[in-house]
């Protein structure tokens, strides 16, 4: 047993958990908006096999990883719309909605997949990006500071997100909204277009973190 747990191991399996949790902590702060707004979005999961298939499918015939996550990030940007129009101009009811948004993903990724791929074939990775100094210190360096510029990034966007909600105008507005829409419409607030900008904002999100975890684990896994 003490053979296993050697350095190696210990610091690529940290690695690896800190590597495979960013999709999870991308989609989480995007559907964070919607559900501050009063919006509950089940339909995440889905948007994310949608975007984890556009953004290999992308990945696959460009070779580029970066079109592939932007890939991702557009087919979010869709379905967000889409999510939004379902659960606020229609007044679907979430559950129901979000579970149908969920099948839809799970069905059409597999279908495009099949259709389009057929047999997995690898892709390229997001390059590794060494922190000076940093990824050089022993042990924590190989676990903390050798990572993709996506892990870098899904990082920042926690502090980012939390400044967002909880000192700007348009998280005031989110708030707002969440906890009593029609005071904030009293006030001038649209209730409809701050969930449709929440919304949007997590199916984009969703879209970004499974295109991310596709082009990261090189292959498009259901």
């Amino acid at each position: 047993m003490s053979d296993f747990f050697t350095e190696a191991v210990i610091i690529a399996t940290v690695a690896g958990a800190i590597r495979l949790s960013v999709p999870l902590l991308v989609a989480a702060l995007g559907e964070t908006f919607g559900q501050r707004s009063g919006v509950l979005n089940l339909g995440v999961d889905g948007i994310m096999l949608l975007g984890a298939f556009a953004g290999y499918y992308t990945v696959l015939k460009t070779g580029n990883v970066w079109f592939g996550l932007l890939a991702g990030l557009a087919l979010g940007i869709v379905m967000g719309v889409i999510s939004a129009v379902i659960a606020v101009t229609l007044q679907a009811e979430q559950g129901i909605s979000g579970i149908g948004v969920f099948l839809f993903g799970l069905g059409m990724s597999d279908l495009l997949f099949q259709r389009l791929v057929g047999t997995p074939v690898p892709v390229d990775k997001f390059p590794k990006l060494d922190i000076p100094v940093l990824s050089d210190i022993p042990w924590i360096g190989g676990m903390f500071f050798n990572h993709s510029a996506v892990v870098y990034l899904a990082f920042l966007a926690v502090p980012i997100a939390t400044f967002i909600i909880n000192r700007t105008t348009f998280g005031m507005n989110i708030r707002a909204v969440g906890q009593n829409p029609g005071a904030a419409d009293s006030l001038g607030v649209s209730v409809s277009a701050v969930r449709y900008a929440t919304v949007t904002i997590g199916g984009t999100m969703a879209g970004i973190a499974g295109a991310a975890l596709a082009i990261d684990l090189g292959i498009f896994q259901q």
